[in-house]
């Protein structure tokens, strides 16, 4: 016999009401009524009438809105398949899914970008963006009139956002900075620092979780200098080049965000294969490095898995099966070196 709203109802000893509002996560319910409503789907095999979702879902479509500062990084275009196959398995449901791409971290452009996706009827919004008051000040400004928002891949502070779609930038950073702990490098460390931006908060986090547990862990070091690449390869192999060329001394260089490979440029262009360079993610170029030994490892963090979970969860927002506020969705920290890539 089909399982069905009515009959886990009838077994429950509730309403229709209240085993929707448990099914679809809307609405208070209990907790021991709702674990009971729930063990009974699972026991039954409920399966929801997806075919009734998406009969309904045609008269009401629904549009969400990307942004991502993807234009010119490679790292994004994981990020990207994630977002098309959500967009894939969620069309039949009357899901339309508006990208929006610019290129490094201007806060004008990033604001315009917004605009842009607003002018298109867009009812949530997942963006990748910059950590600065004019975007925070519109990121709450929406979530205030019942828009979610959902940040991805990177975090917005102090927003009213519906939620964070990413890894947890500070653990990685602790990760790169216990890894160099257990390497045996001279010390002091002497570290360049490679930033995309200082306007985006993960790479901010990657910075304080390494020099926080260098320290934590007692490895004596100093940030020799941090420069800023943009997320372009040949700003990164400008700067990186400068700063070696003007602290010799610097033994470790931390990239932070793309760029990697402008920076394995510089190395190899001033031969100096015995400084230890850590990456983040593991983009084609970054893995070659990797496979040579100018990057010694580099962290990793899901994109493709970060793509799917914001979309699915604005989608999940705008058809009402979630709260106002949910958990963030964290992705897994995972260290590549050559073996294992």
């Amino acid at each position: 016999m089909k399982v069905t709203v009515k009959s886990l109802a009838q077994a429950a000893g509730v309403s229709r009401g209240t085993v929707d509002r448990v099914l679809h996560n809307r609405g208070s319910v209990k907790p021991e009524v709702a674990l009971r409503i729930k063990t009974l789907a699972k026991e039954f095999g409920y399966v929801p009438n997806r075919a009734g979702r998406a009969l309904a879902a045609a008269k009401t479509p629904f549009k969400i809105g990307v942004l991502l500062p993807s234009i010119g990084n490679l790292f994004f275009d994981d990020v990207t398949v994630g977002i098309n196959k959500a967009a894939a398995d969620y069309a039949d449901l009357g899901l339309e899914v508006v990208l929006k791409e610019v290129q490094g971290y201007d806060v004008a452009v990033h604001d315009a970008a917004i605009d842009s996706l607003l002018e298109k009827n867009c009812q949530a919004l997942c963006l990748s963006t910059v950590d600065a008051p004019p975007i925070r000040e519109k990121i709450n400004a929406l979530s205030a009139k019942g828009m979610p928002i959902v940040l991805l891949n990177t975090d917005v502070s102090d927003t009213q956002r519906l939620c964070y779609v990413g890894s947890d930038y500070k653990c990685a950073g602790a990760t790169c900075g216990g890894m160099l702990a257990l390497c045996a490098i001279q010390a002091p460390l002497k570290i360049l620092i490679v930033t995309g931006s200082k306007l985006m908060l993960g790479h901010n986090l990657r910075i304080a979780g390494l020099t926080e547990e260098l320290t934590r862990q007692g490895r004596a070091f100093e940030v020799t200098a941090v420069v800023e690449s943009n997320d372009s390869d040949i700003r990164a192999q400008e700067v990186t080049l400068q700063a070696l060329k003007r602290y010799p001394d610097i033994n470790c260089v931390y990239v932070t965000g793309a760029g990697v490979q402008g920076v394995g440029a510089a190395l190899i262009a001033l031969d100096r294969p015995e400084i230890f360079a850590i990456s983040f993610d593991e983009v084609y170029t970054t893995k070659e490095l990797v496979q040579e030994g100018i990057i010694k490892f580099t962290v990793c963090q899901q994109p493709e898995r970060q793509g799917y979970h914001a979309v699915k969860r604005a989608y999940q927002s705008l058809s009402g099966q979630l709260p106002s506020t949910v958990d963030d969705f964290i992705t897994d920290t995972i260290i590549k070196i050559k073996a294992n890539l």
